[in-house]
């Protein structure tokens, strides 16, 4: 089933109550649009199902098997929105318009759910849903254009355990955890392996694509750049 219109019907039987509206000029053509958000529940700040009405374009709804609901208060403090609301964010650039949607954190880690909508020629497109990618995005770091191409990327990373203290480094050594980097154009969202490799090794540390016990890294406590620990160094 594509995320579509026609994604409805298997929501037929449930009734939507309005839970905000969003009036802006969503795809940068001057004039505004609206997105509305609403939901088959009563749970407070949450949501499952997005509207997206463009001035020019086709109205198309999405509903989700699970709740949205606010945007993670860490992401926002580093991130600017587009949109007054907590609800969802917005990134705008001039060839796209880039919305995420943010699921419910439990307190082990995982998230219920994680998509991103793009808005590219007056279309609205779920280009990234958590369940069908089965992944499990659970620190959303940020939505920007890294590499100026005119779309944004999106860079998420995952938890990770600490596990001691070298006090002469003022350091802690943990598990090696890389950031993600997907790139979103027109109706996809795909992982940019070069780009993810580059902004690790700028950010954090390179040593490969996959989350690992076995590499242990070094973290200064003054946030300075993590590196790869040598046992017996301390």
């Amino acid at each position: 089933m594509t995320w579509s219109v026609l994604n409805l019907t298997a929501y037929s039987q449930h009734h939507f109550h309005k839970v905000s509206e969003i009036i802006k000029d969503i795809n940068g053509d001057g004039r505004n649009d609206t997105i509305i958000l609403s939901s088959s529940s009563k749970e407070k700040d949450m949501f499952n199902k997005v509207t997206v009405v463009l001035n020019r374009g086709r109205k198309v709804s999405f509903t989700n098997k699970y709740d949205w609901t606010v945007v993670d208060s860490s992401f926002l403090a580093k991130n600017k929105n587009y949109v007054n609301t907590d609800k969802l964010f917005i990134k705008r650039t001039d060839k796209q318009t880039a919305i995420l949607l943010f699921g419910i954190l439990d307190g082990a880690g995982y998230r219920e759910s994680f998509s991103i909508i793009n808005i590219e020629h007056n279309e609205a497109t779920m280009v990234f849903d958590q369940e069908k990618r089965n992944l499990d995005v659970e620190i959303p770091t940020a939505l920007e254009d890294i590499n100026g191409d005119g779309h944004s990327e999106f860079i998420f990373t995952s938890l990770f355990e600490l596990y001691k203290y070298v006090p002469r480094l003022n350091s802690d050594v943990g598990a090696y955890h890389p950031y993600f980097v997907y790139s979103i154009k027109g109706d996809t969202c795909l992982l940019d392996k070069l780009l993810t490799k580059k902004y690790n090794e700028q950010h954090y540390v390179f040593a490969g694509y996959k989350y690992s016990e076995d590499i242990q890294i070094l973290y200064p406590r003054n946030h300075g750049k993590p590196r790869i620990w040598k046992k017996g160094t301390e």
